[in-house]
């Protein structure tokens, strides 16, 4: 198992940092997932996450809120799919760094597994043991973020 800075705000800038499970390694038959398999994952929905909930557009924009149960930060950007990886780039409210994350993606048999491949804060992937197996659980469809965050203030 692996621990986060969760408390750090451009932690929750990443959708995959805050309170992930995480399984030991990548299997020997896993296969990389295609760029349209990845783009399917996250366009038009929604991750809910520990501290945090982003808002994937099929547009390529991100939307999200931090803090619960009370929103504390909201940050929007982009993001992209470039083969089986998916990236992120999102700027919060009042702060000029945009920051950058990034997973993988791959499939053996009928499971998921998702290694965070950059990190906004520039530490390396655990290549060996950093295969998360419940992204999917944490995507709900729709956008269920721009009504709280345009309450928050976002812009």
């Amino acid at each position: 198992m692996r621990a986060f800075p969760i408390c750090l705000l451009g932690a929750v800038l990443t959708s995959f940092v805050c309170g992930s499970a995480w399984a030991d390694k990548l299997p020997k038959d896993a296969v990389e997932l295609a760029a349209d398999e990845v783009k399917a994952i996250y366009s038009g929905k929604t991750g809910i996450y520990s501290v945090s909930s982003m808002y994937y557009a099929p547009d390529g924009t991100t939307k999200g809120i931090y803090g619960k149960p009370k929103i504390t930060a909201t940050f929007k950007g982009t993001w992209s799919v470039n083969g089986n990886e998916m990236c992120t780039k999102n700027k919060a409210k009042g702060d000029p760094k945009t920051y950058r994350d990034c997973n993988k993606f791959w499939r053996s048999g009928k499971k998921l597994y998702d290694l965070w491949s950059v990190h906004f804060d520039g530490s390396k992937p655990d290549l060996k043991g950093g295969y998360a197996t419940d992204t999917m659980k944490k995507l709900k469809k729709g956008d269920l973020v721009s009504k709280k965050y345009a309450a928050a203030g976002g812009e």
